[in-house]
Order: structure tokens, then C-alpha cells, then sequence
């Protein structure tokens, strides 16, 4: 009997993952800073969020489409063709005591590979307050690409954007933090050889705290909607998990 071999695995694998191909999700919002943090200590967190397909609306209005690629708006929120989870791979850097750095990649959720589209993101935040009681203002950058993958789920795609929020924080017990995060964020979007941009604006909660050998664990949830310039919008479910040290 013919075996195949671990090499010829991973090259069916990997193209089984461009042929499933996501536009890229525009996670959000892209920084919750839950309290003021530990100005010794870096913070590395892994785990999924969800957020919009921005090129949805503009990959789902081309010719000869089936109509279950066609952008559906408000009418299927939870569609994977506009809405998508991805893999989040987070690490916030003290800067001062209140000024920190945060940094993130990103890749679409759907196995066996974190596939295209892949992302980055930078921001920075400010926290102030107490250590029990406070706000923490952020501004961040993000970038994303499927690089043109055919047949993406909601692409192909690419976005380039900028987000503000600001988290309201409260920490009842030690190692405890809850908070609720507005955020609003616009990105300029390419798809198919045409451009829009949008806006993505909402709200989260959030908590983090600690679990087992983890120093945080982290659950989020919310609302959130999407415009676009060419007068496209759909509401956006927020979902997400993250854990690290």
C-alpha cells in the first residue's frame, strides 16, 4: 500500500487553505486596555476575535456570483462572506507607568492554517485613574491583505485604517478587571480592483481575569456596524477569547 508522506500532507494542506482563502477581519476594538496594568511586565495574549469583512460589500456585488457569495447586509450578520473570526496574537509593552505600547498579528481562523488574509496592528494608550477605578484612551493603526487570493470569502481583499476608543475600567478584586470599550475606527478598502472606505464604530465588554497558570484570561462581547461610503452597512456581532502571561 502507498503511504504518503508527511511533505505531501502539508502541500495538500496548505492548498486546501488557498482554496478557502478570507478576506481579512477587522477586528475590534483593536485595543482594551482593562485597568492600568503592570509597568514591570509585558503581556502577551493568543487567541479569536470576530469583526467585519470590510471588501464584502464591494466582492459581493460582482457579476455572476451565486447568491450565497452576494452581500446580504443586515439580513445574514452572521455570514461568513462578511463576517469573520480570526486568530489574534497580542503583546502590550509598558512604556511608563500609564503610557503603553500594543502590538498585534492576526490570521482568518479557518483550518488547518491561520490562512489569508493576515494582518498587523500598532496602537498606544494612556490610562488614567486609580488602580481600581479609570479610563484608558487608545489610538491604533492597522493593515491587512489576502494579497489577492481568487475565491476568498469576502474578498479579495485589503484595508489600511485607524481606530480610536477609549476603555472605562473597574477592578472589584485583584487580579479582576471588567470594563466597556467604545470604539470607532475608518479604513480605506480595495477589492476586485476597486476602492471604498467605511466606517466600523460600537461598543464591547469585556473582562480579564486570572485562571490557573494563566496571569489573564480574557472575554469580550458587543455590537458594532459597519458604513460604507457607497451607502453598504450591516450590523456587526462582537465575540471574543483570549488567554496569555
Amino acid at each position: 500500500m502507498h503511504r504518503c508522506c508527511p511533505r505531501s500532507l502539508f502541500v495538500v494542506a496548505t492548498a486546501l487553505a488557498v482554496l478557502a482563502g478570507c478576506a481579512p477581519t477587522a477586528m475590534g476594538p483593536m485595543v482594551m486596555r482593562l485597568g492600568p496594568g503592570d509597568p514591570s511586565k509585558r503581556l502577551g495574549q493568543l487567541g479569536v476575535r470576530t469583526g467585519p469583512r470590510l471588501s464584502a460589500p464591494i466582492a459581493g456585488s460582482q457579476p455572476n456570483l451565486s447568491p450565497g457569495d452576494r452581500f446580504r447586509g443586515d439580513d445574514a450578520s452572521f455570514s461568513t462572506q462578511q463576517w469573520g473570526m480570526a486568530f489574534d496574537a497580542a503583546m502590550t509593552w509598558p512604556l511608563t507607568e500609564r503610557l503603553h505600547l500594543h502590538t498585534g498579528l492576526q490570521g482568518e481562523f479557518f483550518l488547518p492554517l491561520p490562512i489569508p488574509g493576515y494582518g498587523l496592528y500598532a496602537g498606544t494608550s494612556y490610562y488614567v485613574g486609580s488602580e481600581r477605578l479609570g479610563l484608558a484612551p487608545a489610538l491604533a493603526l492597522r493593515g491587512a491583505s489576502d494579497f489577492g487570493i481568487g475565491n476568498p470569502r469576502g474578498g479579495p481583499g485589503n484595508m489600511f485604517g485607524a481606530e480610536a476608543s477609549c476603555a472605562f475600567t473597574f477592578q472589584p478584586e485583584k487580579d479582576v478587571s471588567l470594563g466597556f470599550i467604545p470604539f470607532f475606527a475608518w479604513h480605506t478598502v480595495g477589492s476586485s480592483g476597486m476602492s471604498d472606505s467605511s466606517v466600523y464604530y460600537g461598543g464591547a465588554l469585556a473582562a480579564r481575569f486570572s485562571w490557573g497558570w494563566l496571569d489573564n484570561v480574557e472575554l469580550s462581547g458587543g455590537f458594532g456596524r459597519v458604513t460604507m461610503d457607497n451607502g453598504a452597512s450591516w450590523n456587526v456581532p462582537i465575540v471574543g477569547v483570549r488567554g496569555g502571561r
